[in-house]
């Protein structure tokens, strides 16, 4: 009869198998299954969470509370960051929220400017109304100012005094701006005056020198010289200084890049000395020619020939009728001639004019000095590097340039040093990249020998296992007992198949183990 064979299931597979696991084996397997549901866990959180960007940045605390109280009541899910100053929202929604925000006032915080007068207000007296106007204006203000670049926050504060009827009692209105720069950003002295011009500009009689401008470190940046004639000059005299600077300095490089090319980095120092005529000239050249130039000619000619016979009647006019004005006579042949030729000249004229802009070069002083162990240098190198100076920097004799070479023994102790010092900390490094890769060979070839001692242990566990109990066939017996030892040997028989049949899948080479035993038996 045959036996139907029942496979056992998958989750008793996996309890035998974890039965035949020691505890060592156990506590790492949890520990890998937890640190894969923690990956899993972290990885769906930042694959699947909303992606933030930011609303606002660089906000005060008050604007940043009053902003996020109004996240709050439309349900907007928002994170703070930058210490409190900035406010991140859903990427998605960031646009939309600026316009909703902005349309419904609230980043106009507690100052407002003249919106304070859209609304007309019954029952307001004089000084109030001076009063709104003057925070309406100070708002204003702020809100122009910090629309430059390296301006943060800013403060306006205005002192309007009341007007007078009286001349003798009127006073001049103030004004004092208080700066927050951005980080590394510094105002120059145009941009201050520009913010002092803007203030003076938009305050009724506000004097230009009546405008103070502080940052928040104390620091004055409205120099009151800043006004006046001998400020501005100074201020343009270290323009000149800077202009002059700036183009010995490109010089400087171009020549320095020459010869570092033609001797070696290190070997020579170039420096050029420029004389710039920042003078604005205008000349006017006016020079006459030896002829003139006729403008005008008026030519007259009058002629009369007459041959006798009568007088010769006068023309129409009123010489004909000047009494005494004798026409002619009747008596012989009568020629008359008259010519009157002018001529008007204009002198010859020719007008030059010539403007000479700022800036322009005058002379250039050039000194270069070589890098020689002896401190001697041959004529023919020095006349090849002055010609290649020369070629560089554009000399010109006329204009009274001059060129300076010379030699001398540079102390490149400091520069030995330096790089001795550099040579050392490459080594240290390169020796602590070497051991970190010996740790990391050395560590890897532990793991490998403890995973090959883990496998040899199973495999050698597998072999020492317990035998599997091969029932002895049982002897022939009497006939009265035969069909008991029948039955007994059915029971036995299937009880040995399913042993064998489930060490089979266990343990497949253990089973071939036993097998090849049996045969040799055999």
């Amino acid at each position: 009869m045959a036996e139907a064979s029942h496979s056992p299931g998958i989750w008793q597979q996996w309890q035998e198998r974890i039965g035949q696991m020691s505890m060592q084996r156990k506590i790492a397997a949890v520990l890998l299954i937890v640190a894969v549901l923690l990956m899993l866990i972290f990885v769906g959180q930042a694959l699947f969470r909303p992606k933030f960007a930011p609303l606002f940045a660089d906000l005060e605390p008050e604007d940043a509370g009053r902003i996020c109280k109004k996240l709050q009541d439309m349900g907007v899910a928002y994170k703070l960051g930058q210490e409190g100053r900035s406010i991140l929202v859903p990427e998605d929604r960031v646009y939309e929220l600026r316009i909703q925000l902005a349309s419904e006032g609230v980043l106009l915080g507690n100052s407002a400017g003249f919106e304070l007068f859209d609304q007309t207000k019954l029952g307001v007296t004089d000084f109030s109304q001076r009063m709104d106007y003057q925070r309406a204006l100070q708002e204003e203000l702020r809100r122009t100012i910090v629309q430059l670049e390296e301006v943060e926050q800013a403060r306006v504060h205005l002192a309007l005094p009341e007007t007078s009827l009286f001349i003798r009692d009127s006073a001049s209105p103030s004004a004092s701006i208080v700066l927050k720069l951005k980080p590394y950003a510094v105002l120059d002295p145009a941009e201050v005056r520009g913010i002092m011009q803007l203030v003076a500009g938009s305050v009724e009689n506000l004097k230009f020198e009546d405008v103070t401008i502080v940052d928040t470190r104390g620091n004055l940046l409205s120099d009151v010289s800043l006004g006046d004639p001998a400020g501005q000059a100074a201020d343009a005299t270290s323009k000149q200084f800077a202009v002059r600077r700036e183009f010995e300095a490109e010089l400087e490089r171009r020549l320095q890049r020459l010869l570092d090319r033609v001797l070696g980095p290190g070997q020579s120092i170039a420096m050029v000395t420029a004389e710039l005529d920042f003078d604005s000239q205008e000349t006017t050249m006016i020079t006459f020619g030896t002829e003139g130039v006729p403008r005008s000619q008026t030519i007259t000619r009058e002629t009369w020939e007459s041959s006798g016979g009568g007088l010769q009647p006068g023309e129409a006019g009123t010489d004909s009728n000047i009494p005494g004005y004798i026409i002619g006579s009747a008596q012989g042949e009568v020629n008359y001639e008259r010519t009157d030729e002018t001529t008007n000249y204009e002198l010859n004229e020719t007008t030059e004019k010539q403007i000479l802009a700022p800036g322009r070069l005058q002379r250039l002083h050039t000194a270069v000095v070589l890098n020689t162990k002896t401190g001697q240098l041959k004529l023919e190198q020095i006349e090849q590097i002055e010609q290649t100076v020369a070629a560089a920097i554009g000399y010109q004799e006329e204009r009274g340039d001059s060129i300076s070479v010379s030699g001398m023994d540079f102390d490149t102790s400091l520069a030995e040093e330096a790089e001795r010092e550099f040579a050392a900390a490459e080594q240290r490094e390169r020796i602590r990249e070497y051991i970190t890769m010996g740790a990391y060979a050395l560590a890897a070839i532990l793991v490998l020998i403890f995973g090959l001692r883990l496998l040899t242990d199973r495999r050698r566990r597998a072999l020492e296992g317990e035998p599997v109990e091969v029932p002895q066939v049982p002897a022939p017996a009497e006939e009265e007992e035969e069909d008991l030892v029948a039955i007994e040997a059915t029971s036995a028989e299937s009880r040995l198949r399913k042993r064998v049949r489930q060490l089979a899948e266990k343990e497949p080479e253990t089973a071939a183990f036993l097998i090849r035993a049996w045969l040799s038996e055999e």
